[in-house]
């Protein structure tokens, strides 16, 4: 069946008419008028096929007019930064707004506004392949990954620098787009997208089953545009091989079938952190009052106990927040054993590891194996961590100490299997060893992790990847997968968590079996759009911070700029009434948006970007969607930002859904595997 294909391309600021008094970011706020500025500049009307004059978008154009004209179907699509989604034949009027010359949030917020990620996703489900020829500041402009279907293929035209930006799911594909190809192919760097897509279509004249190639084996995009280039006067310039194998520069983390690691399919775990997340279960949320003279060790909950039962497969704890905790903490976990201080039941695992992060400026780790090996003995642990030393930021870039702190790590590790064999058992009958693989580049990784499986490990851990992409993961995935022994090697990821199921499919494919980050828990408190994980998008918390006279942002206000307590205060209530009222259905969206935006105004806040934000979660109601004990038991106020016993609420409720998309991944591959030739 023929593949329908859409590309989509940007504005430009070069137009066909360019009036003194063309519209102004401003003129986009009110539809009123924006309505009435249109009127003004009727004279100017044109398609936006035709508006735009700009170098990419003429180039690209002339490559559609030409492919349509030779019977092919191709759809344009334009991301304006004036009027959002726009598609060819669109009319539109002059205008002056980029967001090339706007930051980073301001594009977030404006974005949002003109509901662009929204209309492309609803745009985009017609469609087989999507080609997007969009620079940095437009990519940012969208909210990646946009929701596909099976089948569906996402190709992006980009820089160096947009590159990490897109590759967040395996349906993602990048031709690289960059000044080399912009030298080689005789383009100016600013139309290079559109001159690349042009010479595509020119190719798919002459190839009637082009799409439907690429759509099956995506890679043969960077083939046919080469071999476009390779015809009549261009060969010569090929004929430098090595120059050649970096045009056009193909990237991907989709992994084929014969790139699976052969313990694909195997356990796949997710543990959470520990670091004193706990609420008070007691908390009175209409009072506001906790009760002072509880024991916060003993009375306060963890996650799966106010959820009844573990969100998570297990629970990771680093010695350094045993060893650094108050006295009264690390006494009753040596006293008790590190399970019934956590109160987590037989069948969930524990992990412990040393914190790496916590000595990472050290020049050696502050502890012994043998010290180590005990810990995770006498505290009876699932899993045991050999003592690791971190290899990112600059000691990663500093040649002779990333290679000291490579060695540290695997002589470390080989110390201590060593001293958990001769142990006569003792060892063996409490945990199961872990050896840590530390890198700076996907062969250090491998050599690391091929040295880890000739010590006789058959559980390895990757550090210091927190932090990094997801294709960088991928690509050290990728140099790992073919020196895993067996099917029942088993390999954690340490502070590695995404919240792209198919990312983590795709890490599991490549031989990940557990992973572990309070990434989810985190985000109910930190930024300001993602606090709350509804079943398919996040949304942002309602922010209502307490009021109170001698202490904190209130206080400081009012010996700042003046006013009354007691004005603070009638705000913070109001907002809060109308929102439990709102709850109840005793009040409308309007009014109680205005209660809550005028606490907002009153302590400075950005008012104007929190409208759209809180609009959304008032009018998708999420909590009422969630079936979980928390939003069923506390409603509406799982969505106040609003001290720990909300915040974390929320965090354990974003566990709770992160861990049930998890399952449900569990239960995808389980099913695959059970199919013949599922791959």
């Amino acid at each position: 069946m023929q593949k329908k294909v859409l590309v989509v391309t940007s504005c430009t600021g070069e137009k066909v008419h360019q009036p003194t008094n063309e519209l102004q970011l401003n003129d986009f706020k009110d539809v009123s008028m924006l309505k009435k500025r249109e009127e003004e500049l009727a004279s100017y009307k044109t398609t936006a096929g035709e508006m735009y004059t700009g170098k990419q978008h003429v180039a690209l154009m002339e490559g559609v007019k030409k492919y349509r004209d030779h019977g092919g179907d191709i759809d344009v699509a334009i991301l304006s930064a004036g009027y959002g989604m726009l598609r060819e034949n669109d009319v539109i009027v002059p205008y002056e707004v980029t967001f090339n010359s706007m930051s980073g949030v301001e594009i977030k917020s404006w974005s949002k506004y003109i509901s662009i990620s929204q209309k492309l996703e609803k745009w985009i489900k017609d469609y087989d392949l999507i080609f997007f020829l969009l620079g940095d500041k437009y990519l940012q402009a969208i909210e990646w990954p946009l929701k596909t279907t099976e089948g569906q293929k996402l190709f992006f035209f980009a820089g160096d620098a947009s590159k990490h930006k897109v590759l967040i799911a395996p349906n993602h594909y990048v031709i690289a787009a960059r000044e080399l190809e912009a030298k080689i192919f005789r383009s100016g760097l600013i139309e290079l997208k559109g001159f690349l897509f042009n010479k595509l279509l020119s190719y798919g004249i002459e190839n009637n089953n082009m799409w439907e190639s690429i759509a099956e084996y995506p890679e043969r995009i960077r083939e046919y545009l080469l071999s476009f280039y390779k015809l009549g006067q261009q060969i010569s310039m090929f004929e430098d091989e090595e120059l050649e194998s970096k045009l056009l520069s193909f990237y991907t983390i989709a992994v084929p079938y014969e790139k699976l690691a052969r313990n694909y399919g195997s356990e796949f775990m997710f543990y959470i952190p520990e670091n004193d997340d706990r609420v008070d279960p007691r908390y009175d949320f209409i009072e506001d009052y906790s009760d002072p003279q509880r024991d916060r060790l003993v009375d306060d909950v963890y996650a799966h106990e106010l959820h009844h039962q573990p969100q998570y497969d297990g629970i990771l704890i680093s010695k350094v927040n045993v060893d650094k905790a108050t006295k009264k903490k690390t006494s009753m976990i040596h006293e008790m054993g590190i399970r019934e201080f956590l109160r987590l039941p037989d069948n969930y695992s524990i992990m412990g590891d040393c914190g790496a992060f916590s000595y990472i400026g050290k020049e050696l780790p502050p502890y012994k194996t043998e010290e180590v090996l005990n810990y995770y003995r006498d505290l009876e642990f699932n899993y045991g961590v050999s003592v690791d030393h971190l290899i990112v930021g600059s000691f990663a870039k500093d040649e002779a100490e990333r290679i000291r702190r490579y060695e540290i790590t695997l002589n470390n590790a080989e110390d201590f299997i060593t001293k958990y064999k001769q142990n006569k058992g003792e060892f063996r009958r409490k945990f199961t060893p872990i050896g840590v693989a530390q890198g700076w580049d996907p062969i250090s990784f491998r050599n690391a992790v091929s040295d880890l499986v000739k010590m006789g490990y058959e559980y390895v851990a990757l550090g210091g990847l927190a932090r990094e992409k997801s294709y960088t993961i991928v690509e050290i995935l990728k140099a790992i997968a073919p020196v895993i022994p067996n099917n029942n090697f088993r390999m954690h990821l340490f502070g590695v968590v995404r919240d792209n199921m198919e990312v983590m499919k795709t890490f599991h494919k490549l031989g990940a079996t557990s992973f572990d980050s309070a990434s989810p828990l985190r985000r109910a408190w930190l930024g300001s759009e993602h606090n709350y994980y509804g079943k398919n998008q996040h949304f942002s918390a309602i922010r209502i911070p307490e009021a109170k006279e001698n202490t904190g942002r209130v206080k400081k206000l009012i010996s700042e700029q003046g006013g009354a307590f007691s004005e603070y205060k009638a705000l913070e209530m109001k907002a809060l009434d109308s929102l439990r009222a709102f709850d109840r259905g005793d009040m409308d969206l309007d009014t109680t948006l205005e209660a809550i935006l005028a606490y907002d105004e009153r302590l400075g806040e950005k008012r104007e970007r929190h409208a759209d934000f809180y609009r959304e979660v008032l009018k998708e109601k999420p909590w009422k969607q969630c079936g979980c004990n928390i939003c069923t038991e506390i409603g509406i106020d799982v969505m106040i930002f609003r001290g720990n016993n909300r915040n974390r609420r929320r965090g354990f409720h974003n566990t709770h859904v992160f861990y049930e998309q998890v399952t449900n991944l569990k239960k995808e591959i389980k099913s695959e595997l059970l199919v013949p030739n599922s791959y």
